[in-house]
């Protein structure tokens, strides 16, 4: 596949004994959408309704059970009259397909299509009434929901190809890599030698430097404090830190991390960054910087990339540090807040020549 944005295709779902809420009238266009799951190519049918993509949820408890290669995203479907509810059970064993006294088919004329008043569980959890499932539509008595809804409720990922017309399920953890440049916002780095000393800083990035402060003449040559200050060979001025922005490449995995409210990011930011080893004036230079980006948003999808990071951002540092933290923050805003396994991080202890740094960016 190309490039993905967020799926336009959408979901499917549940057999013969859904009901319909409203009498608000749709039309349905009958579609058969390649699907990729997991590198598989299949064709699944259902119904495009108002520019979106329908499909059973047995259809796609199916597909998951057939090619998905994460086996921990099979599900079993539970349908309950009483409460005209369906809950998504999850499980490690394969869907178990019921089957039907013919081979389900959208065919080619055009259907109406009802607003349904199902609701969807997640084990015990109304998932309609919190918005995390939307619009769902009855048609010929099966229910038909979006794909994106109930891959982020297993904790799939979902794409769409607009050039190929595809859509692309992932079943393991996401990395996302855009052939769109990468905008590196603002790694600074702190010197902190445990005496006066000279320094030479070199970056080895295959990117284009946008921004640098003081100016990057194939380096900086620096003398150090071991408060953190510094004095530019180039001007003879006084600078707190190492600044520079750029363009590249950089793949950014979000299969760990930390969802948290805008209004919450300030504190939790405190925190983190602190436990990773930033001192107060690190971090607190770091929220000055990121918090204007962050706190409107109702969520953020926050994961710090230090391996790849540092792989794409290397620094040539003589002498050489004794002690290196390098922190670099991706984030993602979010309307509505996933489930994501926190990141964990191991302690840092400063001795001797310390260089630290810190930068982010945001992917969209």
């Amino acid at each position: 596949m190309k490039g993905f944005a967020l799926c336009l295709a959408a979901v499917f779902l549940m057999g013969n004994t859904a009901f319909a809420a409203e009498k608000t009238e749709k039309t349905a266009v009958p579609v058969h959408q390649t699907v990729v799951w997991d590198g598989t190519e299949t064709k699944m049918p259902g119904y495009n309704i108002d520019g979106y993509t329908y499909f059973r949820l047995r259809d796609m408890a199916k597909m998951v059970s057939a090619y998905a290669t994460n086996e921990m995203h099979y599900f079993d479907l539970q349908y309950q009259k009483e409460t005209n509810s369906i809950t998504i059970v999850r499980k490690k064993e394969k869907y178990q397909y019921v089957a039907e006294n013919k081979t389900f088919d959208v065919g080619t004329e055009n259907k109406k299509a009802y607003a349904s008043s199902a609701s969807v569980l997640l084990n015990d959890l109304d998932v309609t009434k919190i918005g995390l499932v939307e619009d769902g539509y009855v048609i010929d008595g099966y229910t038909f929901y979006k794909l994106r809804d109930i891959t982020r409720l297993l904790g799939m990922d979902v794409g769409w190809c607009e050039e190929e017309k595809v859509t692309e399920v992932l079943s393991q953890p996401k990395k996302v890599y855009s052939n769109d440049p990468t905008l590196y916002r603002k790694p600074v780095i702190y010197l902190y030698p445990e005496k006066t000393m000279d320094v030479s800083v070199k970056l080895d990035y295959a990117g284009d430097l946008t921004v640098t402060y003081p100016t990057y003449d194939g380096g900086w040559q620096v003398t150090a404090q071991p408060d953190g200050t510094l004095t530019n060979h180039a001007d003879g001025l006084e600078y707190s830190y190492l600044f520079w922005e750029g363009n590249g490449q950089l793949e950014v995995d979000f299969s760990e991390g930390f969802v948290v409210k805008g209004e919450d990011t300030a504190a939790f930011l405190q925190k983190t960054l602190s436990d990773m080893g930033l001192t107060p004036k690190e971090y607190n230079d770091f929220i000055v910087y990121w918090l204007p980006f962050m706190q409107e948003n109702a969520y953020n999808l926050i994961s710090f990339q230090q391996e790849n990071y540092t792989e794409q951002a290397k620094l040539d540092i003589h002498p050489a540090p004794d002690s290196v933290l390098r922190v670099f923050m991706a984030f993602r805003s979010l309307e509505k807040p996933i489930e994501v396994k926190p990141q964990e991080f191991q302690p840092f202890e400063r001795n001797g020549f310390t260089v630290v740094e810190w930068g982010g960016t945001e992917v969209k």
